[in-house]
């Protein structure tokens, strides 16, 4: 650990926080040059070669079944390498995608790009991070994972409207170009503040020193993980638990209205069959969800690890729902501006919860497989929400019903958070003196 002198007195800093900040990074690069910059591509592209939105949205689902299908081998693959070379990897793929983006001519090129931008987002997105953090929390675990995850809000704060000025200054080809030697020059050294356990530095979860009850002196020096004091689930005994599949069904209905909604908001707020806002307004829209996310997720951090996450889960996911009600009647700027509020706070008290519940009933030495593999469930939200959008929008002429439909799914997955229970601990540890009962669990 880096030693800091406070008021004369040296002062350890825990590493652990170092990773937090290497993951809040990681975020605000995926977000603001992925995640909800790719919406703004959706206009210029359009006029530039006619594409209509059902084939432009239909590379953010691309992107998000790739994703997907990639969850299982990358959680084997953080779970045998480590987070540090996984991200490291997955920065330098992400920028080369986004600068081959600029050169595009031809729609097969534009999908190969995004399929080589999917591949770059999904080996170093939050897969990888809340891994990483998972081995390094636990009293303080949602707290860390809210931090990390404000750099989604931080991107389209500080991003979103940089890419947006690029656009108009220089077109979307130099915007693209300049994106991607960004993501090589930031995310690169950012990935070497990622390290695996704190056990190979003689520590636990949080920094707690060996001696504490919860780990055994010869796992330490062996550098293996023991859960912190927490029942470590295998992937096979994970999936026997209501809870993982209730998470993961939950978790997949919110993506599909988050998905829709941040690819195509900005046409919506865009075009005269929807708000009819400049390009710029709009980018100052998505600016105030942005920073309306920061202060959701700030609040799931300090509420979090003291409250029932399933209930903090289920409000932010119906609070989503009412953000989608909201966009979808927008007809005006402050409308326009209702909806950054209300869906920016709301998604950010429930995107730390996906990780954090998964941690706290799961454990740690197994939990990037158990992740990965619930991103086969939450994967199919992913694909649909992007392409549900677009193609009513080419049927209709306006997204209305889309985003009412899209509400209608979220509201059904806050039902799903309210169903789940924490899971009791694996048969081959029931009846055993130390293990934790399911409140420890849950």
């Amino acid at each position: 650990m880096i030693k800091l002198r406070v008021l004369g007195r040296p002062k350890k800093l825990f590493h652990g926080w170092f990773v937090v900040l290497g993951a809040f990074i990681s975020q605000t690069l995926q977000s603001g040059f992925g995640f909800q910059g790719f919406g703004t591509f959706i206009i210029p592209l359009e006029q530039e070669f006619g594409w209509d939105k059902t084939t432009l949205s239909g590379a953010r689902s691309l992107m998000q079944f790739e994703n997907g299908l990639m969850g299982p081998v990358e959680g084997a693959f953080i779970d045998r390498f480590g987070s540090r070379i996984t991200m490291a990897f997955g920065m330098f793929i992400f920028g080369l995608g986004l600068f081959l983006l600029g050169f595009i001519q031809s729609l097969w090129a534009y999908y190969v790009v995004f399929v080589i931008i999917a591949f770059g987002t999904s080996i170093s997105g939050f897969l990888v991070l809340s891994t990483a953090i998972n081995n390094w929390f636990r009293r303080k675990r949602t707290f860390a994972l809210s931090l990390a995850q404000m750099g989604l809000g931080f991107g389209g704060i500080a991003l979103i409207p940089l890419l947006v000025w690029m656009q108009g200054e220089y077109g979307w080809r130099t915007a693209a170009i300049a994106a991607g030697i960004m993501v090589w020059s930031i995310g690169l050294p950012a990935s070497l503040l990622m390290r695996r356990i704190p056990e190979q530095y003689g520590l636990l979860p949080d920094g707690d020193p060996p001696s504490t009850p919860f780990q055994r002196t010869q796992d330490v020096a062996a550098g293996r993980p023991t859960g912190g004091g927490l029942i470590d689930f295998t992937l096979v005994e994970a999936l026997r638990t209501r809870a993982f599949w209730l998470l993961g069904i939950g978790h997949g209905m919110s993506v599909i209205a988050i998905g829709g909604a941040i690819t195509h908001q900005f046409a919506h707020m865009e075009l005269d069959e929807g708000v009819g806002l400049s390009r710029a307004t709009a980018a100052l829209v998505v600016t105030v969800l942005s920073a309306m996310n920061i202060v959701g997720r700030l609040g799931a951090g300090l509420t979090g690890d003291r409250f029932d996450k399933r209930y903090l889960a289920a409000a932010g996911t119906g609070g989503v729902a009412v953000a989608m009600v909201v966009l979808a009647t927008a007809g005006t700027l402050w409308q326009a501006m209702t909806y950054a509020v209300v869906l920016g706070f709301f998604w950010g008290i429930r995107g730390p919860m996906m990780s954090s519940m998964r941690g706290e009933y799961f454990g740690r030495t197994h939990f990037g497989k158990i992740v990965g593999t619930s991103s086969l469930l939450v994967m199919p939200g992913s694909i649909f929400g992007p392409i549900l959008a677009g193609l009513m929008f080419d049927i209709q002429g306006d997204y209305q019903l889309a985003f009412i439909l899209l509400g209608a799914i979220s509201a059904f997955g806050a039902i799903s958070f309210l169903l789940i229970r924490p899971p009791s601990p694996p048969a081959r540890l029931r009846g055993s003196p130390t293990a934790p009962t399911d409140s420890t669990v849950g």
